[in-house]
């Protein structure tokens, strides 16, 4: 089914058809191939052939159980541009073979000290992260993530995902959008759209995140974080407690960073998305949005650095501590 307009979309509050989900801008794993009981999740959203970037898989065991800890090691194949091609992953041509990639904690999660291994009771959740990747060419690709899980014999999972020709959501060394975001108390906003987690009478349990517009704290001239996220509706397995992390986050830097969150959903019922949120993760109707995403602007008005689905406190933290100094 086409999708509507977008005028159409704003119009009614803005249709998210599925946040985290698969997308031309999220990575999708379309195919799987492994060894013994275990697969591989790509986790990046809006991988481009246009630069070095940032790459992230998670590790599924059996029973679903994630995989945590250590270093694994990534081989990325190319099909082309046609998906039917990934049918048989051992077909691709490699092109960028050995990349180390390393246990990525979600937010303020703890990096086990062992690993690769399955995780254990109610410790954290994370994904590989590998720095720097460029794949070159749109089209589809292949991970094929190589570990020795638990001491055991090496394992090989391997899964398909699509490269874009061009970054679709706000990049690094883009204008930030100057959006005028729901704030507490909004007559003409639902309470939920301020923050998925508000109560009935609009208390938001991060209220230094809802201060300020976007707009408002680029204007001030310092360093602002945005957080665009969901925090009740995250349907990412990877997603974690973004938002709560950030509001963390947020004291240390009093007088010297703004904090902002943008919550994603006007209508969650309703399937509509805020649009200020759109402004962010939804730059046309050709691209389904995805979140969580956390966004680094500088005093300018330039956006510093992003992270996808997956912003673990520690390395956020560093990169305002850069920002402000």
């Amino acid at each position: 089914m086409p999708r509507p307009a977008l005028a159409v979309l704003l119009a009614a509050g803005l249709a998210l058809a599925a946040c985290g989900g698969d997308s031309n801008t999220a990575s999708t794993t379309t195919t799987t191939r492994s060894t013994g009981a275990y697969g591989a999740q790509v986790a990046s959203y809006d991988l481009a052939a246009d630069g070095p970037q940032r790459f992230l898989v998670g590790l599924i065991g059996v029973d679903n159980a994630l995989i945590v800890g250590g270093d694994v090691t990534l081989d990325f194949r190319y099909y082309g541009a046609d998906e039917t091609e990934t049918a048989d992953l051992e077909d691709g041509e490699l092109r960028i073979p050995d990349v180390s990639a390393t246990f990525l904690p979600v937010a303020d999660g703890t990096v086990p000290d062992d690993g690769p291994r399955v995780r254990e009771g109610d410790e954290g959740i994370g994904v590989y992260e590998a720095t720097s990747v460029d794949f070159g060419d749109a089209g589809f690709w292949s991970v094929t993530v190589h570990a020795v899980i638990g001491g055991a014999a090496p394992v090989e999972t391997t899964a398909a995902f699509e490269v874009a020709d061009i970054h679709r959501i706000v990049n690094t060394g883009d204008p930030a959008p100057r959006t005028e975001n729901l704030l507490p108390g909004d007559p003409d906003a639902p309470v939920k759209a301020v923050d998925s987690r508000a109560e009935e009478d609009g208390t938001v349990p991060d209220s230094v995140l809802h201060e300020l517009t976007v707009a408002d704290a680029i204007g001030t001239g310092k360093p602002t974080v945005v957080v665009v996220s969901t925090p009740v509706f995250c349907v990412s397995r990877f997603c974690g407690p973004i938002t709560d992390s950030v509001q963390a986050m947020a004291p240390r830097y009093e007088g010297k960073a703004n904090f902002v969150h943008i919550e994603v959903w006007r209508d969650f019922e309703g399937n509509a998305l805020n649009r200020g949120a759109a402004e962010w993760i939804y730059p046309d109707e050709d691209v389904d949005p995805s979140e969580p995403w956390v966004f680094l602007v500088d005093g300018n008005g330039t956006v510093l650095q992003r992270w996808d689905n997956v912003a673990n406190a520690d390395v956020v933290a560093a990169a305002v501590d850069a920002a402000v100094t």
